[in-house]
């Protein structure tokens, strides 16, 4: 979206985001975009968790697991 006259962005497109979601922003609140980028960081968090727990339980499923001394020393934490 622009402008014609001068070749800018529109206000309409200036409060977009990139994956043209609207953004809560204003002048006098600029922090409401923040809150929802937040927001929607915690919730893309919150799956990414989801989706391990999944792949774990699918893991012990499929007997890939392994005991507990072993793994310490793959990640080097003995």
């Amino acid at each position: 979206m622009i402008d014609r006259d001068n070749n800018t962005l529109s206000p309409k497109a200036q409060h977009r985001a990139p994956d043209s979601s609207p953004l809560k922003r204003s002048r006098r609140d600029p922090s409401a975009a923040n809150e929802q980028s937040v927001t929607a960081t915690a919730a893309g968090e919150e799956r990414a968790f989801l989706r391990a727990i999944i792949a774990g339980l699918a893991d012990l499923e499929a007997d890939r697991e392994l005991p507990l001394a072993e793994a310490k020393a793959r990640l080097r934490l003995t």
